[in-house]
């Protein structure tokens, strides 16, 4: 699922890919292929407006569930990895912008209740590192903030939760936390109450509508495309989760993790 979630297949790629299919149809059958470009183009094209996919983002943060627990009630912060960098030419890998925003957040929140930090994120296939570590360099070396415990095995987030919630019994800790973008909380918050977990949220950039619209709002823009995928992605992520793992029992619920996984940072 973690590998389909972002291939062309899910959308708004899938609408990309479907205007050359339609047109290659509609040499054969003139008007099914027509109606497939047509019915792509439109919706790849409000897609891309910044009015939609602003709409589609607090679509998908509205679904966080509603937590009465206080942060003063939290005993660690965990801080989930989101994008990696990609080096070249004699520069090293790295965390991507969205994992930089959360580690400024989690510093920010370090400071204000001084808890202990878990960065959970494993390896990408083409990364020299887990995202966890990688993250550990920059909290320490930007910050000042050692973290306590790196996870450095997990996948996905289904797996972000099972995987930090081992580490956490261990250490009697059962309310945490939890550091992402607004979009992506209810996804994590949901894996972590599946684990066993109590998390509070803590969103890095909300989205909000401003009070009125202009032109701009309805002309099609890279950025809008992006936030219409990860609005996309999370909701059609938790519809999944919520079906997959529902009745699953998560891995690291009576049994241990990954050898490799339980590491403190200072090791």
């Amino acid at each position: 699922m973690n590998e389909l979630s972002f291939s062309a297949l899910m959308p708004p790629m899938c609408f990309l890919i479907a205007v050359p299919i339609g047109a290659f149809i509609a040499f054969r059958w003139r008007r099914l292929g027509l109606a497939i470009v047509l019915i792509s183009s439109l919706l790849l094209y409000a897609l891309c407006t910044s009015f939609i996919s602003t709409r589609l983002l607090i679509a998908a943060e509205s679904h966080a569930p509603a937590n009465v627990t206080t942060a003063a009630d939290a005993q660690a912060i965990v801080v989930l990895a989101g994008d990696a960098s990609h080096g070249r030419n004699g520069v090293a890998d790295g965390v991507g912008p969205l994992t930089l925003d959360r580690l400024h957040l989690a510093a920010s929140v370090y400071r204000a209740h001084h808890l202990p930090i878990l960065l959970t994120g494993g390896s990408e296939t083409d990364t020299e590192e887990s995202l966890a570590h990688f993250m550990a360099e920059v909290l320490e070396s930007d910050y000042g903030i050692k973290p306590t415990w790196i996870e450095d095995k997990s996948k996905n987030t289904f797996q972000n939760a099972s995987y930090s919630a081992a580490i956490l019994r261990t250490n009697n800790i059962s309310r945490v936390i939890i550091v992402s973008q607004a979009w992506h909380l209810p996804r994590a918050l949901w894996a972590f109450s599946q684990a066993g977990i109590t998390a509070i949220p803590a969103p890095a950039h909300q989205t909000y509508i401003g009070q009125q619209n202009d032109v701009s709002d309805f002309l099609p823009n890279y950025r809008s495309f992006a936030k219409s995928f990860y609005a996309l992605h999370e909701l059609l992520g938790l519809a999944y989760y919520r079906f997959h793992y529902s009745h699953n029992r998560p891995p690291s619920v009576g049994t241990d993790p990954p050898s490799g996984d339980m590491r403190r940072a200072s090791e």
